[in-house]
């Protein structure tokens, strides 16, 4: 009976030490379960909520567009066009299906240039949709729409478009040289060069931003985060250059170009009043499209660039300073015009070496003499015809919106012989935008405008668009001067060497310039630069316009290459401008 009591008593002692250690266990098991799951939602939270991110989520950079330029009437010169970038998420694309897949994608890609065949190209798509661990790959840009449409219709899981934008010139090679073009940098960025797309970069690129794309498990897009796509462009600027005038003049260059055989040429018109250039070309030029396949030189602006001696178009500077100050009226006669003129070793000649003693100034200017300008500039001296020069902007920047624009120094001081030259424009060096801008004070009463090539500039961010005025720069002349100045403009393109292609319907005020190209070793006695600047209708000048002629061989004399040019390209203008006839 004791043993029986013994037995049931160890029997009910070891159930219970079971049950202890049952009980023991599984609440050991619980909190392990309690502080693996502490650990796990609490501890680990921050990092298993990024590896899911990273699983089912993706940052993409997004961009905008590239600012637009607009000619004055609101056409384009240069936009954006679409582009597609085909791209693939390669777990959603059977792996069977691989191979069939690259081949269809290649047979409808364009050929591959000469470092890469057809062969080339399937092996590189092959091994991007192979790559382990790949969830998305883009695998060709750019794609145009009609075979975007095309592999639409084949209706591929894994395969889609992103949409991005190039840089379009849609007039090609018109305005080049004020527009520039956009390449690439050393990182691989867009990056405007040149011109406007040069200049003005930081306002024109286009911003970025990055968003958020969420995935399924195979990869497939289930949403995606939308930015303000609007407030990522860059700004677009409205130019002061008006289509029709810029299309006139191109036209009219690369007839002249052709006629009189020159090497190169250029054709600036602004509106005298405002500073306004109402059209600029340049030839030889290039297409800002396919700018690779010409040579670095076409790039550069030589109105805005390049440094020249003007010649007898910078006699109007010289006869204004001369009255402005008062050493010389129109009437004064001159009184050392009766030969050539010697300072040393030097002898200075008229173009045509012939003299006309007691030559009046208006005279002398319709003359084109060179030795009456040497006795205007001994009346001023060195230091005023310099002040002089700096008033009507010579030598320094126009402050244009151009890549390139800068100062262009004169002589601090002249000895003789210079100050002699410089006077009927040789020994001394401009730009033709200079010029322009100096010239146009006369035509607006003495009152030096700021050349300006922007209307208007919109900001997408602010959704505001803000006019650009027109910038006096000061009173170069008093306007009596400006008013003597023009009347003896009218004389000289009327009585002067280019009276025989005279307008015989419209006033115009009017000075030629031949001038010899200066090089390493002095001057090329076989090329000149030819040139006209003047402007209509005289008492409110409407245009002011330059025509340049570079090398021409028909004939050296801007009386018979560049002034032709200026009068053909100028009836363009007065139909264009709206200016009827002021000759009967």
């Amino acid at each position: 009976m004791r043993r029986s009591l013994q037995s049931t008593h160890n029997t009910s002692l070891l159930i219970k030490k079971r049950t202890t250690w049952f009980l023991f266990l599984v609440f050991t098991a619980f909190l392990g379960i309690i502080i693996r799951l502490f650990f796990w939602q609490v501890i680990k939270h921050q990092e298993l909520e990024t590896i899911a991110q990273n699983q089912y989520q993706k940052t993409i950079k997004q961009v905008g567009k590239r600012g637009q330029i607009f000619f004055a009437g609101g056409e384009p010169l240069a936009t954006n066009k679409e582009s597609y970038r085909l791209f693939a998420q390669p777990p959603m694309i059977e792996k069977e299906k691989i191979t069939e897949l690259v081949q269809k994608i290649s047979s409808i890609l364009p050929e591959p240039d000469v470092n890469k065949s057809k062969k080339d190209l399937e092996k590189e798509l092959f091994q991007k949709l192979t790559k382990p661990k790949i969830k998305w790959v883009s695998l060709y840009q750019p794609i145009d729409a009609l075979k975007k449409a095309q592999v639409e219709t084949w209706q591929e899981n894994g395969l889609g478009f992103d949409t991005y934008y190039e840089r379009f010139y849609p007039e090609g090679s018109m305005a080049a040289h004020l527009v520039g073009f956009v390449g690439k940098n050393s990182q691989g960025e867009d990056t405007g060069y040149f011109g406007l797309e040069g200049h003005l970069q930081q306002e024109l690129k286009p911003r970025s931003a990055f968003g958020q794309i969420t995935t399924d498990a195979k990869g497939g897009l289930i949403d995606q985060e939308n930015l303000n796509q609007v407030a990522l462009d860059g700004r677009d600027f409205t130019l002061s250059i008006e289509r029709k005038i810029q299309f006139a003049i191109e036209k009219n260059l690369q007839l002249g170009m052709n006629k009189y055989q020159a090497k190169s040429g250029e054709i600036v018109v602004i509106n005298p009043k405002t500073g306004k250039i109402l059209g600029m070309t340049t030839l030889p030029n290039f297409d800002p499209n396919y700018f690779r396949n010409y040579p670095e030189e076409n790039f550069k602006n030589p109105s805005l660039n390049s440094l020249y001696e003007p010649g007898s178009t910078f006699k109007i500077l010289t006869v204004a300073a001369g009255i402005d100050s008062g050493v010389i009226t129109p009437q004064t006669v001159c009184t050392r015009c009766d030969g050539p003129r010697k300072f040393g070793r030097f002898t200075i000649k008229t173009w045509n070496e012939e003299y006309h003693p007691n030559i009046t100034m208006t005279e002398a200017l319709a003359k084109s003499d060179n030795v009456a300008m040497i006795f205007i500039s001994e009346l001023l001296g060195p230091k005023v015809f310099r002040d002089y020069l700096k008033k009507f902007g010579i030598g320094k920047a126009i402050g244009i919106e151009l890549q390139g624009d800068g100062d262009t120094p004169i002589k601090e001081t002249y000895v003789p012989v210079e100050l002699a030259t410089a006077s009927f424009g040789q020994g001394i060096f401009t730009t033709s935008l200079q010029l322009v801008q100096a010239v146009g004070a006369i035509a607006n009463r003495g009152e030096l405008m700021q050349l300006q090539i922007l209307n208007s500039v919109y900001d997408p961010i602010t959704q505001t668009k803000i006019q650009i005025a027109p910038k006096s720069l000061n009173q170069a002349i008093k306007q009596e001067t400006a008013s003597q100045l023009k009347a003896m403009m009218v004389e000289s393109a009327q009585y002067g060497e280019a009276q025989w292609t005279y307008s015989k319907d419209h006033t115009v005020a009017g000075k030629t310039g031949t001038s010899q190209v200066a090089n390493q070793d002095g001057y090329d006695k076989t090329q000149t630069i030819a040139s006209f600047i003047g402007f209509a209708p005289v008492d409110e000048p409407q245009f002011l316009m330059l025509v340049k002629l570079v090398a021409p061989q028909s004939s050296p004399w801007a009386a018979e290459t560049a002034a032709p040019l200026w009068y053909r390209t100028a009836q363009d203008l007065y139909l264009l401008l709206n200016i009827p006839p002021d000759k009967t």
